[in-house]
């Protein structure tokens, strides 16, 4: 097996979209071992009837796709791979958008989690593995639906298999290369892009139920992804105007709009097409609108060599980088950083006993930061410091009287390492702390010999105090073409509601996303590893700086994120530094300045009922995404959000960049600059006139006794404004405990707005007077 590939048990309904990700898995080199479905209790063979006379029918469920389940044991025939079957058990006892059983909780003789009908699925993998010891993977299709994807990955994740869900967020994602030039020529609809891309390999699925207000019986056996389009076009007309903004979604049927059965496809995976005949399907009317299809017979046919003209690679995949960072990207790679200087390049700490450290905490409702944990009486080694830190964080949790917490109150953790090395030994005792679903956000770098010595990890926490019921958690675990799964004990981004901001509404909140390295998500490796061609290393870093800042982008959009409180991108290496700081500053300067239309007006946005009946709106016509990020709860002229890049000694997966963010669900905020003093800059965002985020640039030219007055001197004037709390400081200088009681993340070099050489930068939270 290489070393990159897969052996993948494919979980089939027979809907186009579980049969359309296996192609996806052969185009990326992986090979399909088994395939797995589920079916409803009792399920008859050809020939045999209910008690009505009748073949039984499918049956509702908020997890499987059940109709048209008899046909399903024609697909081995039909790809030629083995299929394992097994009854539904249990009915849908968590109805959450999230799968919230625990580790703990996903025992076997749980008589709770036996009902429910997604453990259906723990005996049929478990007989699979065991016939097949190889497989490691298990894919499904899942495009825009929380509840599956969750409840796919729970059940990998119990029984060790990769999750795959190659068509996650796909309608959102930018078109693969073919069709966007098929686009400038022809009336290809962007929100059917996907039944297009299933289109040019040769696909067939037919609909055999409908379920919407706007479909009705006359779409039954219609052939969504056929190269005429005709049946998709007809399918937008119909539901435009129950969709909303949902379009996407309906149109591609993931709301339960329609139900497909798929009957052929490129020749690589299918070796015969299913046929059924006329004679063979009847037309039933339920209750609400539902229509489907009762299939009578099937049968499998040979299929014509001229049908073998597919490859694996003619499968359409998105492009990696989305245009506006592809132009972003190109724009920072046109400016000629030759002129920079690069004073101050090896700047590291060199006074190791100088740098005091100390546990640090403060609370600002609803949050408590718990800064600076560390364990050198443990030992030398990372896991056994680690181990001693996490039973110090418990016991602080549940020592505090008037804010009793637990592990699962941890929002973000900020992991600082000696040596990269460590990162898997301390990974494993890290995992330990969380096992409910949605475990916190994280960045984690390694700081070397920056960190005081003995030390060989250190750690800080943010603890949420409100309501857990009231976090918003995003934990994307398959691999897809979206943005990097996380396998690991940390979630993409949590966010935290805030209430207590008088005036705010209620959709006011931090987002806390984590670190983001630019790896290509499908294949979870480093896109385009460092050439070591010298003219080479500028066009790979630009690419690492464009796609790991897409990766944030993409999450702070799936969060809501209305506007970035700051962002760091963590640097490793030594040559350069100076211009990669600038180029990271120029490339998020250029992604967070306001765009407008070529004429200055606002796009317009198609009315759905023109939509639905086709009158002046093209069909090709698109509905106009919000800005992102949102302008529109600026007060006043926007500032660029704070930013700093902050030098370390290495990053996971040795990338030469990770990009970390904060952002801001609000109604309306306001951004101002001030310079207290010669070497001070403080740039804040307030919100509501009650809490303000302050990030401070402290600029000295070499480290003298001015570095600890002026770092006084900035606290002291963000002290008149409120009572601070949650600081934090990136700074490459040895500091004392007496002039900081925050959280330090030491670094080699710090830089800021400009690509500006610093010797410190800040960030605080404060409660306005």
């Amino acid at each position: 097996m290489a070393p990159n590939e897969l052996n993948v048990i494919a979980l089939i309904s027979g809907g186009k979209d579980s049969l359309y990700t296996i192609l996806h898995c052969i185009k990326h080199g992986h090979k399909v071992v088994a395939l797995a479905n589920l079916h409803p209790p009792s399920t008859p063979l050809w020939g045999e009837e209910g008690e009505s006379g009748e073949q039984l029918e499918d049956m509702d469920s908020f997890m499987y796709q059940t109709i048209g389940h008899a046909v399903i044991p024609l697909y081995e025939e039909a790809l030629g791979i083995r299929l394992y079957r097994a009854p539904i058990t249990g009915e849908a006892r968590d109805t959450s958008r999230v799968y919230r059983y625990d580790a703990e909780d996903q025992m076997a003789d749980s008589e709770q989690i036996e009902d429910d009908e997604t453990e259906s699925l723990m005996p049929l993998l478990r007989r699979i593995k065991k016939e097949n010891p190889t497989a490691n993977a298990v894919s499904a299709g899942a495009i825009l639906s929380t509840y599956q994807r969750t409840r796919i990955e729970n059940v990998a994740s119990r029984l060790g298999l990769i999750p795959l869900a190659w068509l996650w967020m796909y309608p959102m994602l930018p078109p693969p290369a073919e069709r966007k030039e098929l686009n400038a020529v022809s009336s290809i609809i962007s929100d059917v892009g996907l039944l297009e891309d299933m289109a040019s390999c040769g696909c067939e699925s037919r609909i055999v139920k409908v379920a919407s207000g706007g479909l009705h019986s006359d779409f039954l056996w219609g052939d969504v992804t056929s190269l005429d389009g005709t049946l998709r076009r007809s399918i937008l007309k119909a539901i435009g105007i129950y969709a909303s903004s949902d379009l996407r979604g309906a149109a591609l049927g993931e709301g339960g709009e329609y139900e497909t059965l798929a009957l052929n496809g490129p020749g690589f995976l299918w070796k015969k097409r299913i046929i059924i005949d006329e004679d063979e399907r009847e037309v039933k009317i339920a209750g609400g609108g539902v229509s489907y299809l009762t299939i009578k017979g099937a049968r499998c046919i040979s299929k014509p060599a001229t049908e073998d003209r597919f490859e694996p690679q003619s499968v359409r995949r998105p492009v990696i980088l989305e245009e506006t960072f592809v132009m972003a990207r190109d724009s920072v790679q046109s400016i000629d950083y030759k002129e920079l200087t690069a004073e101050w390049v090896s700047a590291a700490m060199s006074q190791q006993s100088q740098l005091q450290i100390e546990t640090a905490q403060s609370i600002c409702e609803p949050f408590w930061t718990i800064a600076n944990v560390s364990a050198p009486e443990a030992g030398w080694g990372a896991s056994e410091q680690m181990k001693l830190i996490a039973k110090k964080i418990e016991d602080i949790l549940q020592s505090s009287e008037a804010h009793t917490r637990t592990v699962d109150d941890i929002v973000f953790v900020s992991l600082l390492l000696r040596e990269m090395n460590d990162f898997t030994a301390v990974n494993r005792v890290y995992a330990t702390l969380f096992k409910k679903p949605n475990p916190p956000a994280r960045v984690t770098v390694a700081c070397g010999d920056s960190l005081p010595r003995g030390i060989q990890i250190m750690a800080s926490f943010v603890v949420d105090l409100g309501h857990r019921t009231m976090r918003d958690g995003l934990h994307v675990q398959s691999r897809s073409y979206w943005a990097p799964s996380n396998i690991g004990p940390y979630s993409q981004s949590i966010a935290i509601p805030w209430s207590e901001i008088s005036g705010s509404g209620t959709g006011t909140g931090l987002v806390y996303i984590a670190g983001q390295i630019p790896l290509d998500p499908a294949s979870m490796e480093i896109a385009e590893e460092l050439m070591p061609e010298e003219n080479m290393w500028f066009t790979n870093y630009t690419l690492h700086a464009a796609l790991s800042l897409q990766h944030l982008w993409r999450i702070g959009k799936a969060m809501q994120v209305d506007w970035w409180l700051g962002a760091v991108a963590f640097l490793a290496g030594e040559e350069q530094i100076h211009v990669k700081a600038r180029a990271a500053w120029d490339l998020w300067e250029i992604m967070n300045r306001q765009r407008t239309s070529e004429d200055g007006e606002e796009e317009e946005t198609p009315d759905l009922w023109d939509f639905r009946y086709g009158r002046q709106v093209p069909l090709n016509a698109r509905y106009r995404e919000p800005t992102f990020p949102n302008f529109a709860v600026v007060n006043g002229e926007p500032e660029v959000p704070p930013f700093f890049a902050v030098q370390v000694d290495e990053l996971p997966r040795n990338s030469d960049i990770e990009w970390q963010g904060l952002g801001l669900r609000c109604e309306s905020l306001v951004t101002t600059h001030e310079s207290p003093g010669d070497h001070i800059k403080i740039q804040s965002s307030i919100i509501s006139h009650s809490v303000m985020f302050s990030s401070i640039e402290i600029s000295v030219e070499r480290f003298d006794h001015s570095f600890e007055p002026c770092v006084q001197q900035a606290l002291n004037f963000c002290g008149q404004k409120g009572a601070v709390s949650n600081a934090l400081i990136y700074t490459p200088h040895p500091l004392s405990t007496e002039s900081w009681k925050g959280q330090i993340i030491p670094c080699k070099s710090i830089w800021g707005t400009q690509g500006r050489r610093l010797g410190a930068g800040i960030t605080l939270q404060i409660r306005c007077q």
